[in-house]
Order: structure tokens, then C-alpha cells, then sequence
């Protein structure tokens, strides 16, 4: 689509044309607009129903588990000084907070995006509309936010531990 060509919107809301500009639908694809509309109603199986509340549950799964995770870290946590005045275990309670305060947002974030994508397909199935069903953007972004805090808290870790003496 030529850059100084403007999308049909048709009355859809800025939230609809903006999901059609980021996955692709028929409003911005290039060549679209030569599609014949379809004639026959779009079926969809009762399968994919499940499909999608199966991709939701998976999210909510792993997101559970970070959360968990940074939670449980909570306990185990070294006090910072010992009854004889020497400092704890290696790992500080520094360390042990920096580790909750980071992977408690990301959980909460993938558990967000796991709820939007669930609610946005399964409006798409309702509607029986021709969606973009394969998100690139999303787990991308989630990956990289869970690699960056991973190495954050593994940097800060070893630093803590290699400074114990």
C-alpha cells in the first residue's frame, strides 16, 4: 500500500485499525483490496476453541511458575547477619529482593498479554473474522524481557556471591 494511501476504516474503532496496522488484516495487507470477499461463511471448528484456551492456559502456566518462583525466593532468604555478627549465606537479601522485584512484573506482564491475546482471538473466532492469528511481536518481546532480567539477576548474583569474603 503506497504511503500516502489512507486504510478504509470504515467505523472501526483506533483499537481495531491499530491491530489491523500491526498483524497485517485486510485494511493494511498489500493487495487486499484485490481479494474477492468471501461467499461462503468462515467455519470454524470447535477445536480451535480449545486451541486458544489451551495457548492461554500455557502462558498462564509458565507465568504461574516465574511468579512462584520469585515468591518462594522470599523464604529463602539469608538474614543478613548471623547471631555471631558474620554475614549470612552468599546470596544477600539484596539479591533475593532485586530477584522478586524483577520477575514479579514480567510474570504479571506475560499473564496480561496471555489474557489480551485469549480475549482478541476469541473475539475474531465469535465474529468468525479473518484475522491475523500468528502474533510475532508478543513472544518476542516477553523472550527478550525474560532473557534481560535472567541476566541481570545472574550478573548480580555472582557479583554478590563473588564478593562474599
Amino acid at each position: 500500500m503506497p504511503a500516502t494511501e489512507q486504510p478504509q476504516t470504515n467505523g472501526q474503532s483506533t483499537i481495531t485499525a491499530l491491530q489491523d496496522a500491526i498483524y497485517g488484516t485486510r485494511n493494511y495487507t498489500s493487495g487486499a483490496r484485490y481479494q474477492l470477499p468471501r461467499k461462503v461463511p468462515l467455519r470454524i471448528e470447535p477445536k480451535t476453541y480449545f486451541a486458544n484456551e489451551r495457548t492461554l492456559l500455557a502462558w498462564l502456566s509458565m507465568a504461574v511458575t516465574i511468579g512462584s518462583v520469585s515468591a518462594a525466593l522470599v523464604g529463602f532468604t539469608a538474614s543478613e547477619k548471623d547471631v555471631k555478627g558474620v554475614r549470612g549465606g552468599p546470596v544477600t537479601q539484596n539479591t533475593t529482593n532485586l530477584i522478586t522485584v524483577s520477575l514479579l512484573p514480567v510474570a504479571i506482564l506475560m499473564i496480561g498479554y496471555a489474557l489480551t491475546t485469549y480475549i482478541l482471538r476469541s473475539s475474531y473466532l465469535r465474529r468468525k473474522q479473518m484475522g491475523y492469528y500468528m502474533d510475532w511481536i508478543g513472544p518476542t518481546i516477553l523472550c527478550s524481557l525474560v532473557i534481560a532480567v535472567l541476566s541481570l539477576i545472574m550478573i548480580v548474583a555472582f557479583v554478590d556471591v563473588f564478593g562474599y569474603r
